[in-house]
This record gives C-alpha cells, structure tokens and sequence, in this order.
C-alpha cells in the first residue's frame, strides 16, 4: 500500500477531473501559471467550507452556541459614525506572539479596530505563561479600556479574573476560547474561532480518500489536548476516519508541547506501526516533525494538517505535507473587531462567530497562502512549487 500511495502522491479533492488535471504534471505548468493564469480547480478549492453547526460548550449552551457568521454583524452609516465619535479604546492581551498565526490575529484586529475608529492602547504577550497573562490582564484593566480581547490561556485561572474585569464594566470578546463557568451576553460578548473541526475534517478526509480509504492512521496531538480548539480538530478528523471502515486509526501520540517531543512521538508511532499510512498533526509545527520522522525512518506516509505558514507551505509544495486545512488568523481578527464594536454600541452579538476554514493542497497552495497571510507568496514557497501551484 505505500508503494502505491508514494506513486500517486498528488493533490486530492473529490473530482475526477481534478485528479485527471494533476496527473498531467509538467503540461499543467505549462497550461497555467501564478498569479495570471490559475487552474478553475483551483480557484474552485479557494470557496470558504459550510461552517460546523456549534462551537464550544458554554454556560447556557451546553451543546455549545449556533455558530455564525461575522457577516450577520452590519452597521448602517449612522452606527459607523457613532463609534468614530465615541473615542473608545480596546487592549488585546495574547498568549504567544512568537509565530504568524498571533501577528496576523493582531493585525486583522489592529486593522478592524481602526477601520471603526476604536483606539488600540496595548497588547500583551503573556509567552504562554498563563500567571504571566492573569498579571497583563489585571494591568489592562488598570487603564480602564472599553473593550478587552484575549485568547485565555487557563480556562480555569483566568475565569475569575475575566469576571472581575466584566464587572468593571469593560467588555470582553474572547478569541478561540472560553473560560470556564462565564455566560456570553452577561459575562463577556461573545467568542470568534476559526471552524477548526471543519479543518481537521477536511484534512483528514483528503489523506483518508489518497489511502484508497483503506489502512492505518493515527493522530498526532499534544498532552494540552483539552483546549477546545485541539479537540474540535481531532473529532473534525475522527468524523472524517469514521466515514471509511477500512481506515483504523491506532493509538494516538502525545508529545508535551516541545517539537523535539513531536519528532520522538511520530517517530514512537511509526515504528509501533510498520503499516502505518498517514498521520493527522492537530498543527502545522508537530506536523512538519512528523513528516521528517517519517522520512528518517524510511518510511511513506502521508500527513494532514491544520494551519498554514512559510515552513508548512513549503512543505505541501515538496510534498511532505498532503493536505491543509487552513485558519485565516487575519479574517478571524477583522470578525473579533467588529464583535468589540457591535458590543460597544449595545448591540446584539451572537454567542460564537465562526471563521470557515480553507482547504489546501498543492494544487492551490500558493492562493491558499496568500488568503492567510494578506501577503504574497515568500520566494521559498514558490521556488519550492516549481510551477505546480497556484
């Protein structure tokens, strides 16, 4: 079998015209070229995936709040102008800023914020130190802004800190997580996520259909797996494992957080696994350590993934990354902005914003990156394509 999967390594996406398109190799290069020339299939792969129906369990919503889109959020001309007039202020107080997906949140909330006129006072990076953000947090505080948005470290921690902070009478929108026992609309405005079990799903399902929906998989995931984000990926690709009863997932690797933890997780499951096919890494960073893993030890299998970056890209286009499913961390942060000012005008807003997710493959690699990072293509990526994506 992994013989076979080695030979017909190429980009899946449930059509067979697509799949004819890919095997065409070198003429697809020379049919088609970026940026002025891209392949309908690609183009087609860039639409937005339906959204999951809920999002994370919360007080009052014990299955979790309907998800929605930033799109039922509107102002009309006269709101707009309010909150140019009102002189409101925001913080941001952050986990880690030590990697694009936290700078490109920050700037799509930096960017929002301005677009409506909301001064941006500080932002915090707690380096994933949840004492560290509970002290950046009670400091925010201090300077009394109208509105806070954080992504919580510690759920549990950080709840009662948030509450106090609520009571102050500043507003809080959460970014991909919740605290524990805090209600939306009463004790913070609502929380924005990407659709992150969409994106496991996706992912998992394109590694899934490139196996013949047939073989042995597993998962890759860290030991802080109760993050409401890793576990929505993990059951995005349990659904998706669970659709093709040939496919048997073994026993999940853990690793503590390291990548050199990730390395020697992946290499502990492949060699527990001589017929291992593919690995579902819950991100993008674990995952590149699995693919070297695997390649060290010789051996072809197949990797999906969630996030996408400089490094991951690169690797989709040298193809030790099949398959993406993709947050667009800078749309997340223009959708938090509005929340915060939808909420500063006393505005209704729904309990759980969700940002669909993207789908990549070699095929779209390099619209696909564009979309998460406002940017274009870095010459690394697109030297490494060699005018097989677009």
């Amino acid at each position: 079998m992994n013989g076979q999967m080695n030979r017909n390594r190429r980009a899946w996406l449930g059509l067979p015209a697509v799949a004819a398109l890919m095997m065409a190799g070198s003429a697809l290069a020379q049919d088609y070229k970026w940026p002025d020339n891209i392949p309908p299939e690609a183009t087609a792969m860039m639409e937005p995936m339906p959204l999951s129906p809920r999002g994370q369990a919360v007080v009052g919503f014990p299955d979790g709040p309907e998800a929605a889109s930033p799109d039922s959020i509107t102002f009309t001309p006269e709101e707009l102008q309010k909150l140019k007039d009102g002189k409101f202020t925001a913080a941001i107080a952050m986990n880690v800023m030590d990697a694009a997906w936290p700078q490109l949140q920050v700037a799509g909330i930096t960017a929002g914020l301005k677009e409506y006129g909301i001064e941006l006072v500080a932002v915090t990076e707690a380096k994933g130190q949840p004492t560290t953000q509970l002290n950046d947090l009670e400091q925010l505080a201090a300077r009394e802004p109208d509105v806070i948005l954080s992504i919580p470290i510690d759920p549990v921690s950080s709840s009662p800190v948030f509450k106090r902070i609520g009571e102050q009478g500043i507003k809080i929108v959460f970014i991909d997580n919740v605290p524990v026992d805090m209600a939306p609309g009463k004790d913070y405005v609502s929380v924005i996520a990407s659709d992150n079990e969409a994106n496991g799903y996706f992912a998992a399902k394109a590694m899934a259909e490139q196996m013949g929906g047939k073989g042995k998989v597993g998962i890759l995931t860290t030991v802080y797996n109760s993050a409401y984000v890793i576990q929505a990926r993990e059951a995005g690709a349990r659904k998706a494992f669970a659709e093709y009863p040939d496919i048997v997932e073994v026993a999940p690797a853990q690793f503590p957080g390291t990548m050199e933890g990730a390395y020697s997780a992946s290499s502990a499951m492949i060699t527990a696994n001589p017929d291992l096919g593919g690995i579902f890494a819950v991100w993008d960073t674990p995952a590149i350590q699995a693919a070297t893993a695997a390649k060290t030890l010789g051996r072809d299998v197949l990797v999906a993934t969630v996030d996408l970056g400089e490094d991951s890209a690169v690797a989709v286009a040298n193809g030790e990354i099949f398959s993406i499913g993709a947050q667009r961390p800078f749309l997340q942060g223009m959708a938090e902005a509005k929340a915060a000012a939808a909420a500063l005008l006393g505005k209704e807003v729904p309990p759980y914003l969700s940002v669909a997710a993207l789908k990549v493959q070699k095929l779209n690699l390099l619209s696909a990156l564009k979309e998460v990072t406002q940017q274009e293509p870095p010459a690394s990526v697109i030297d490494t394509c060699a005018g097989e994506c677009f």
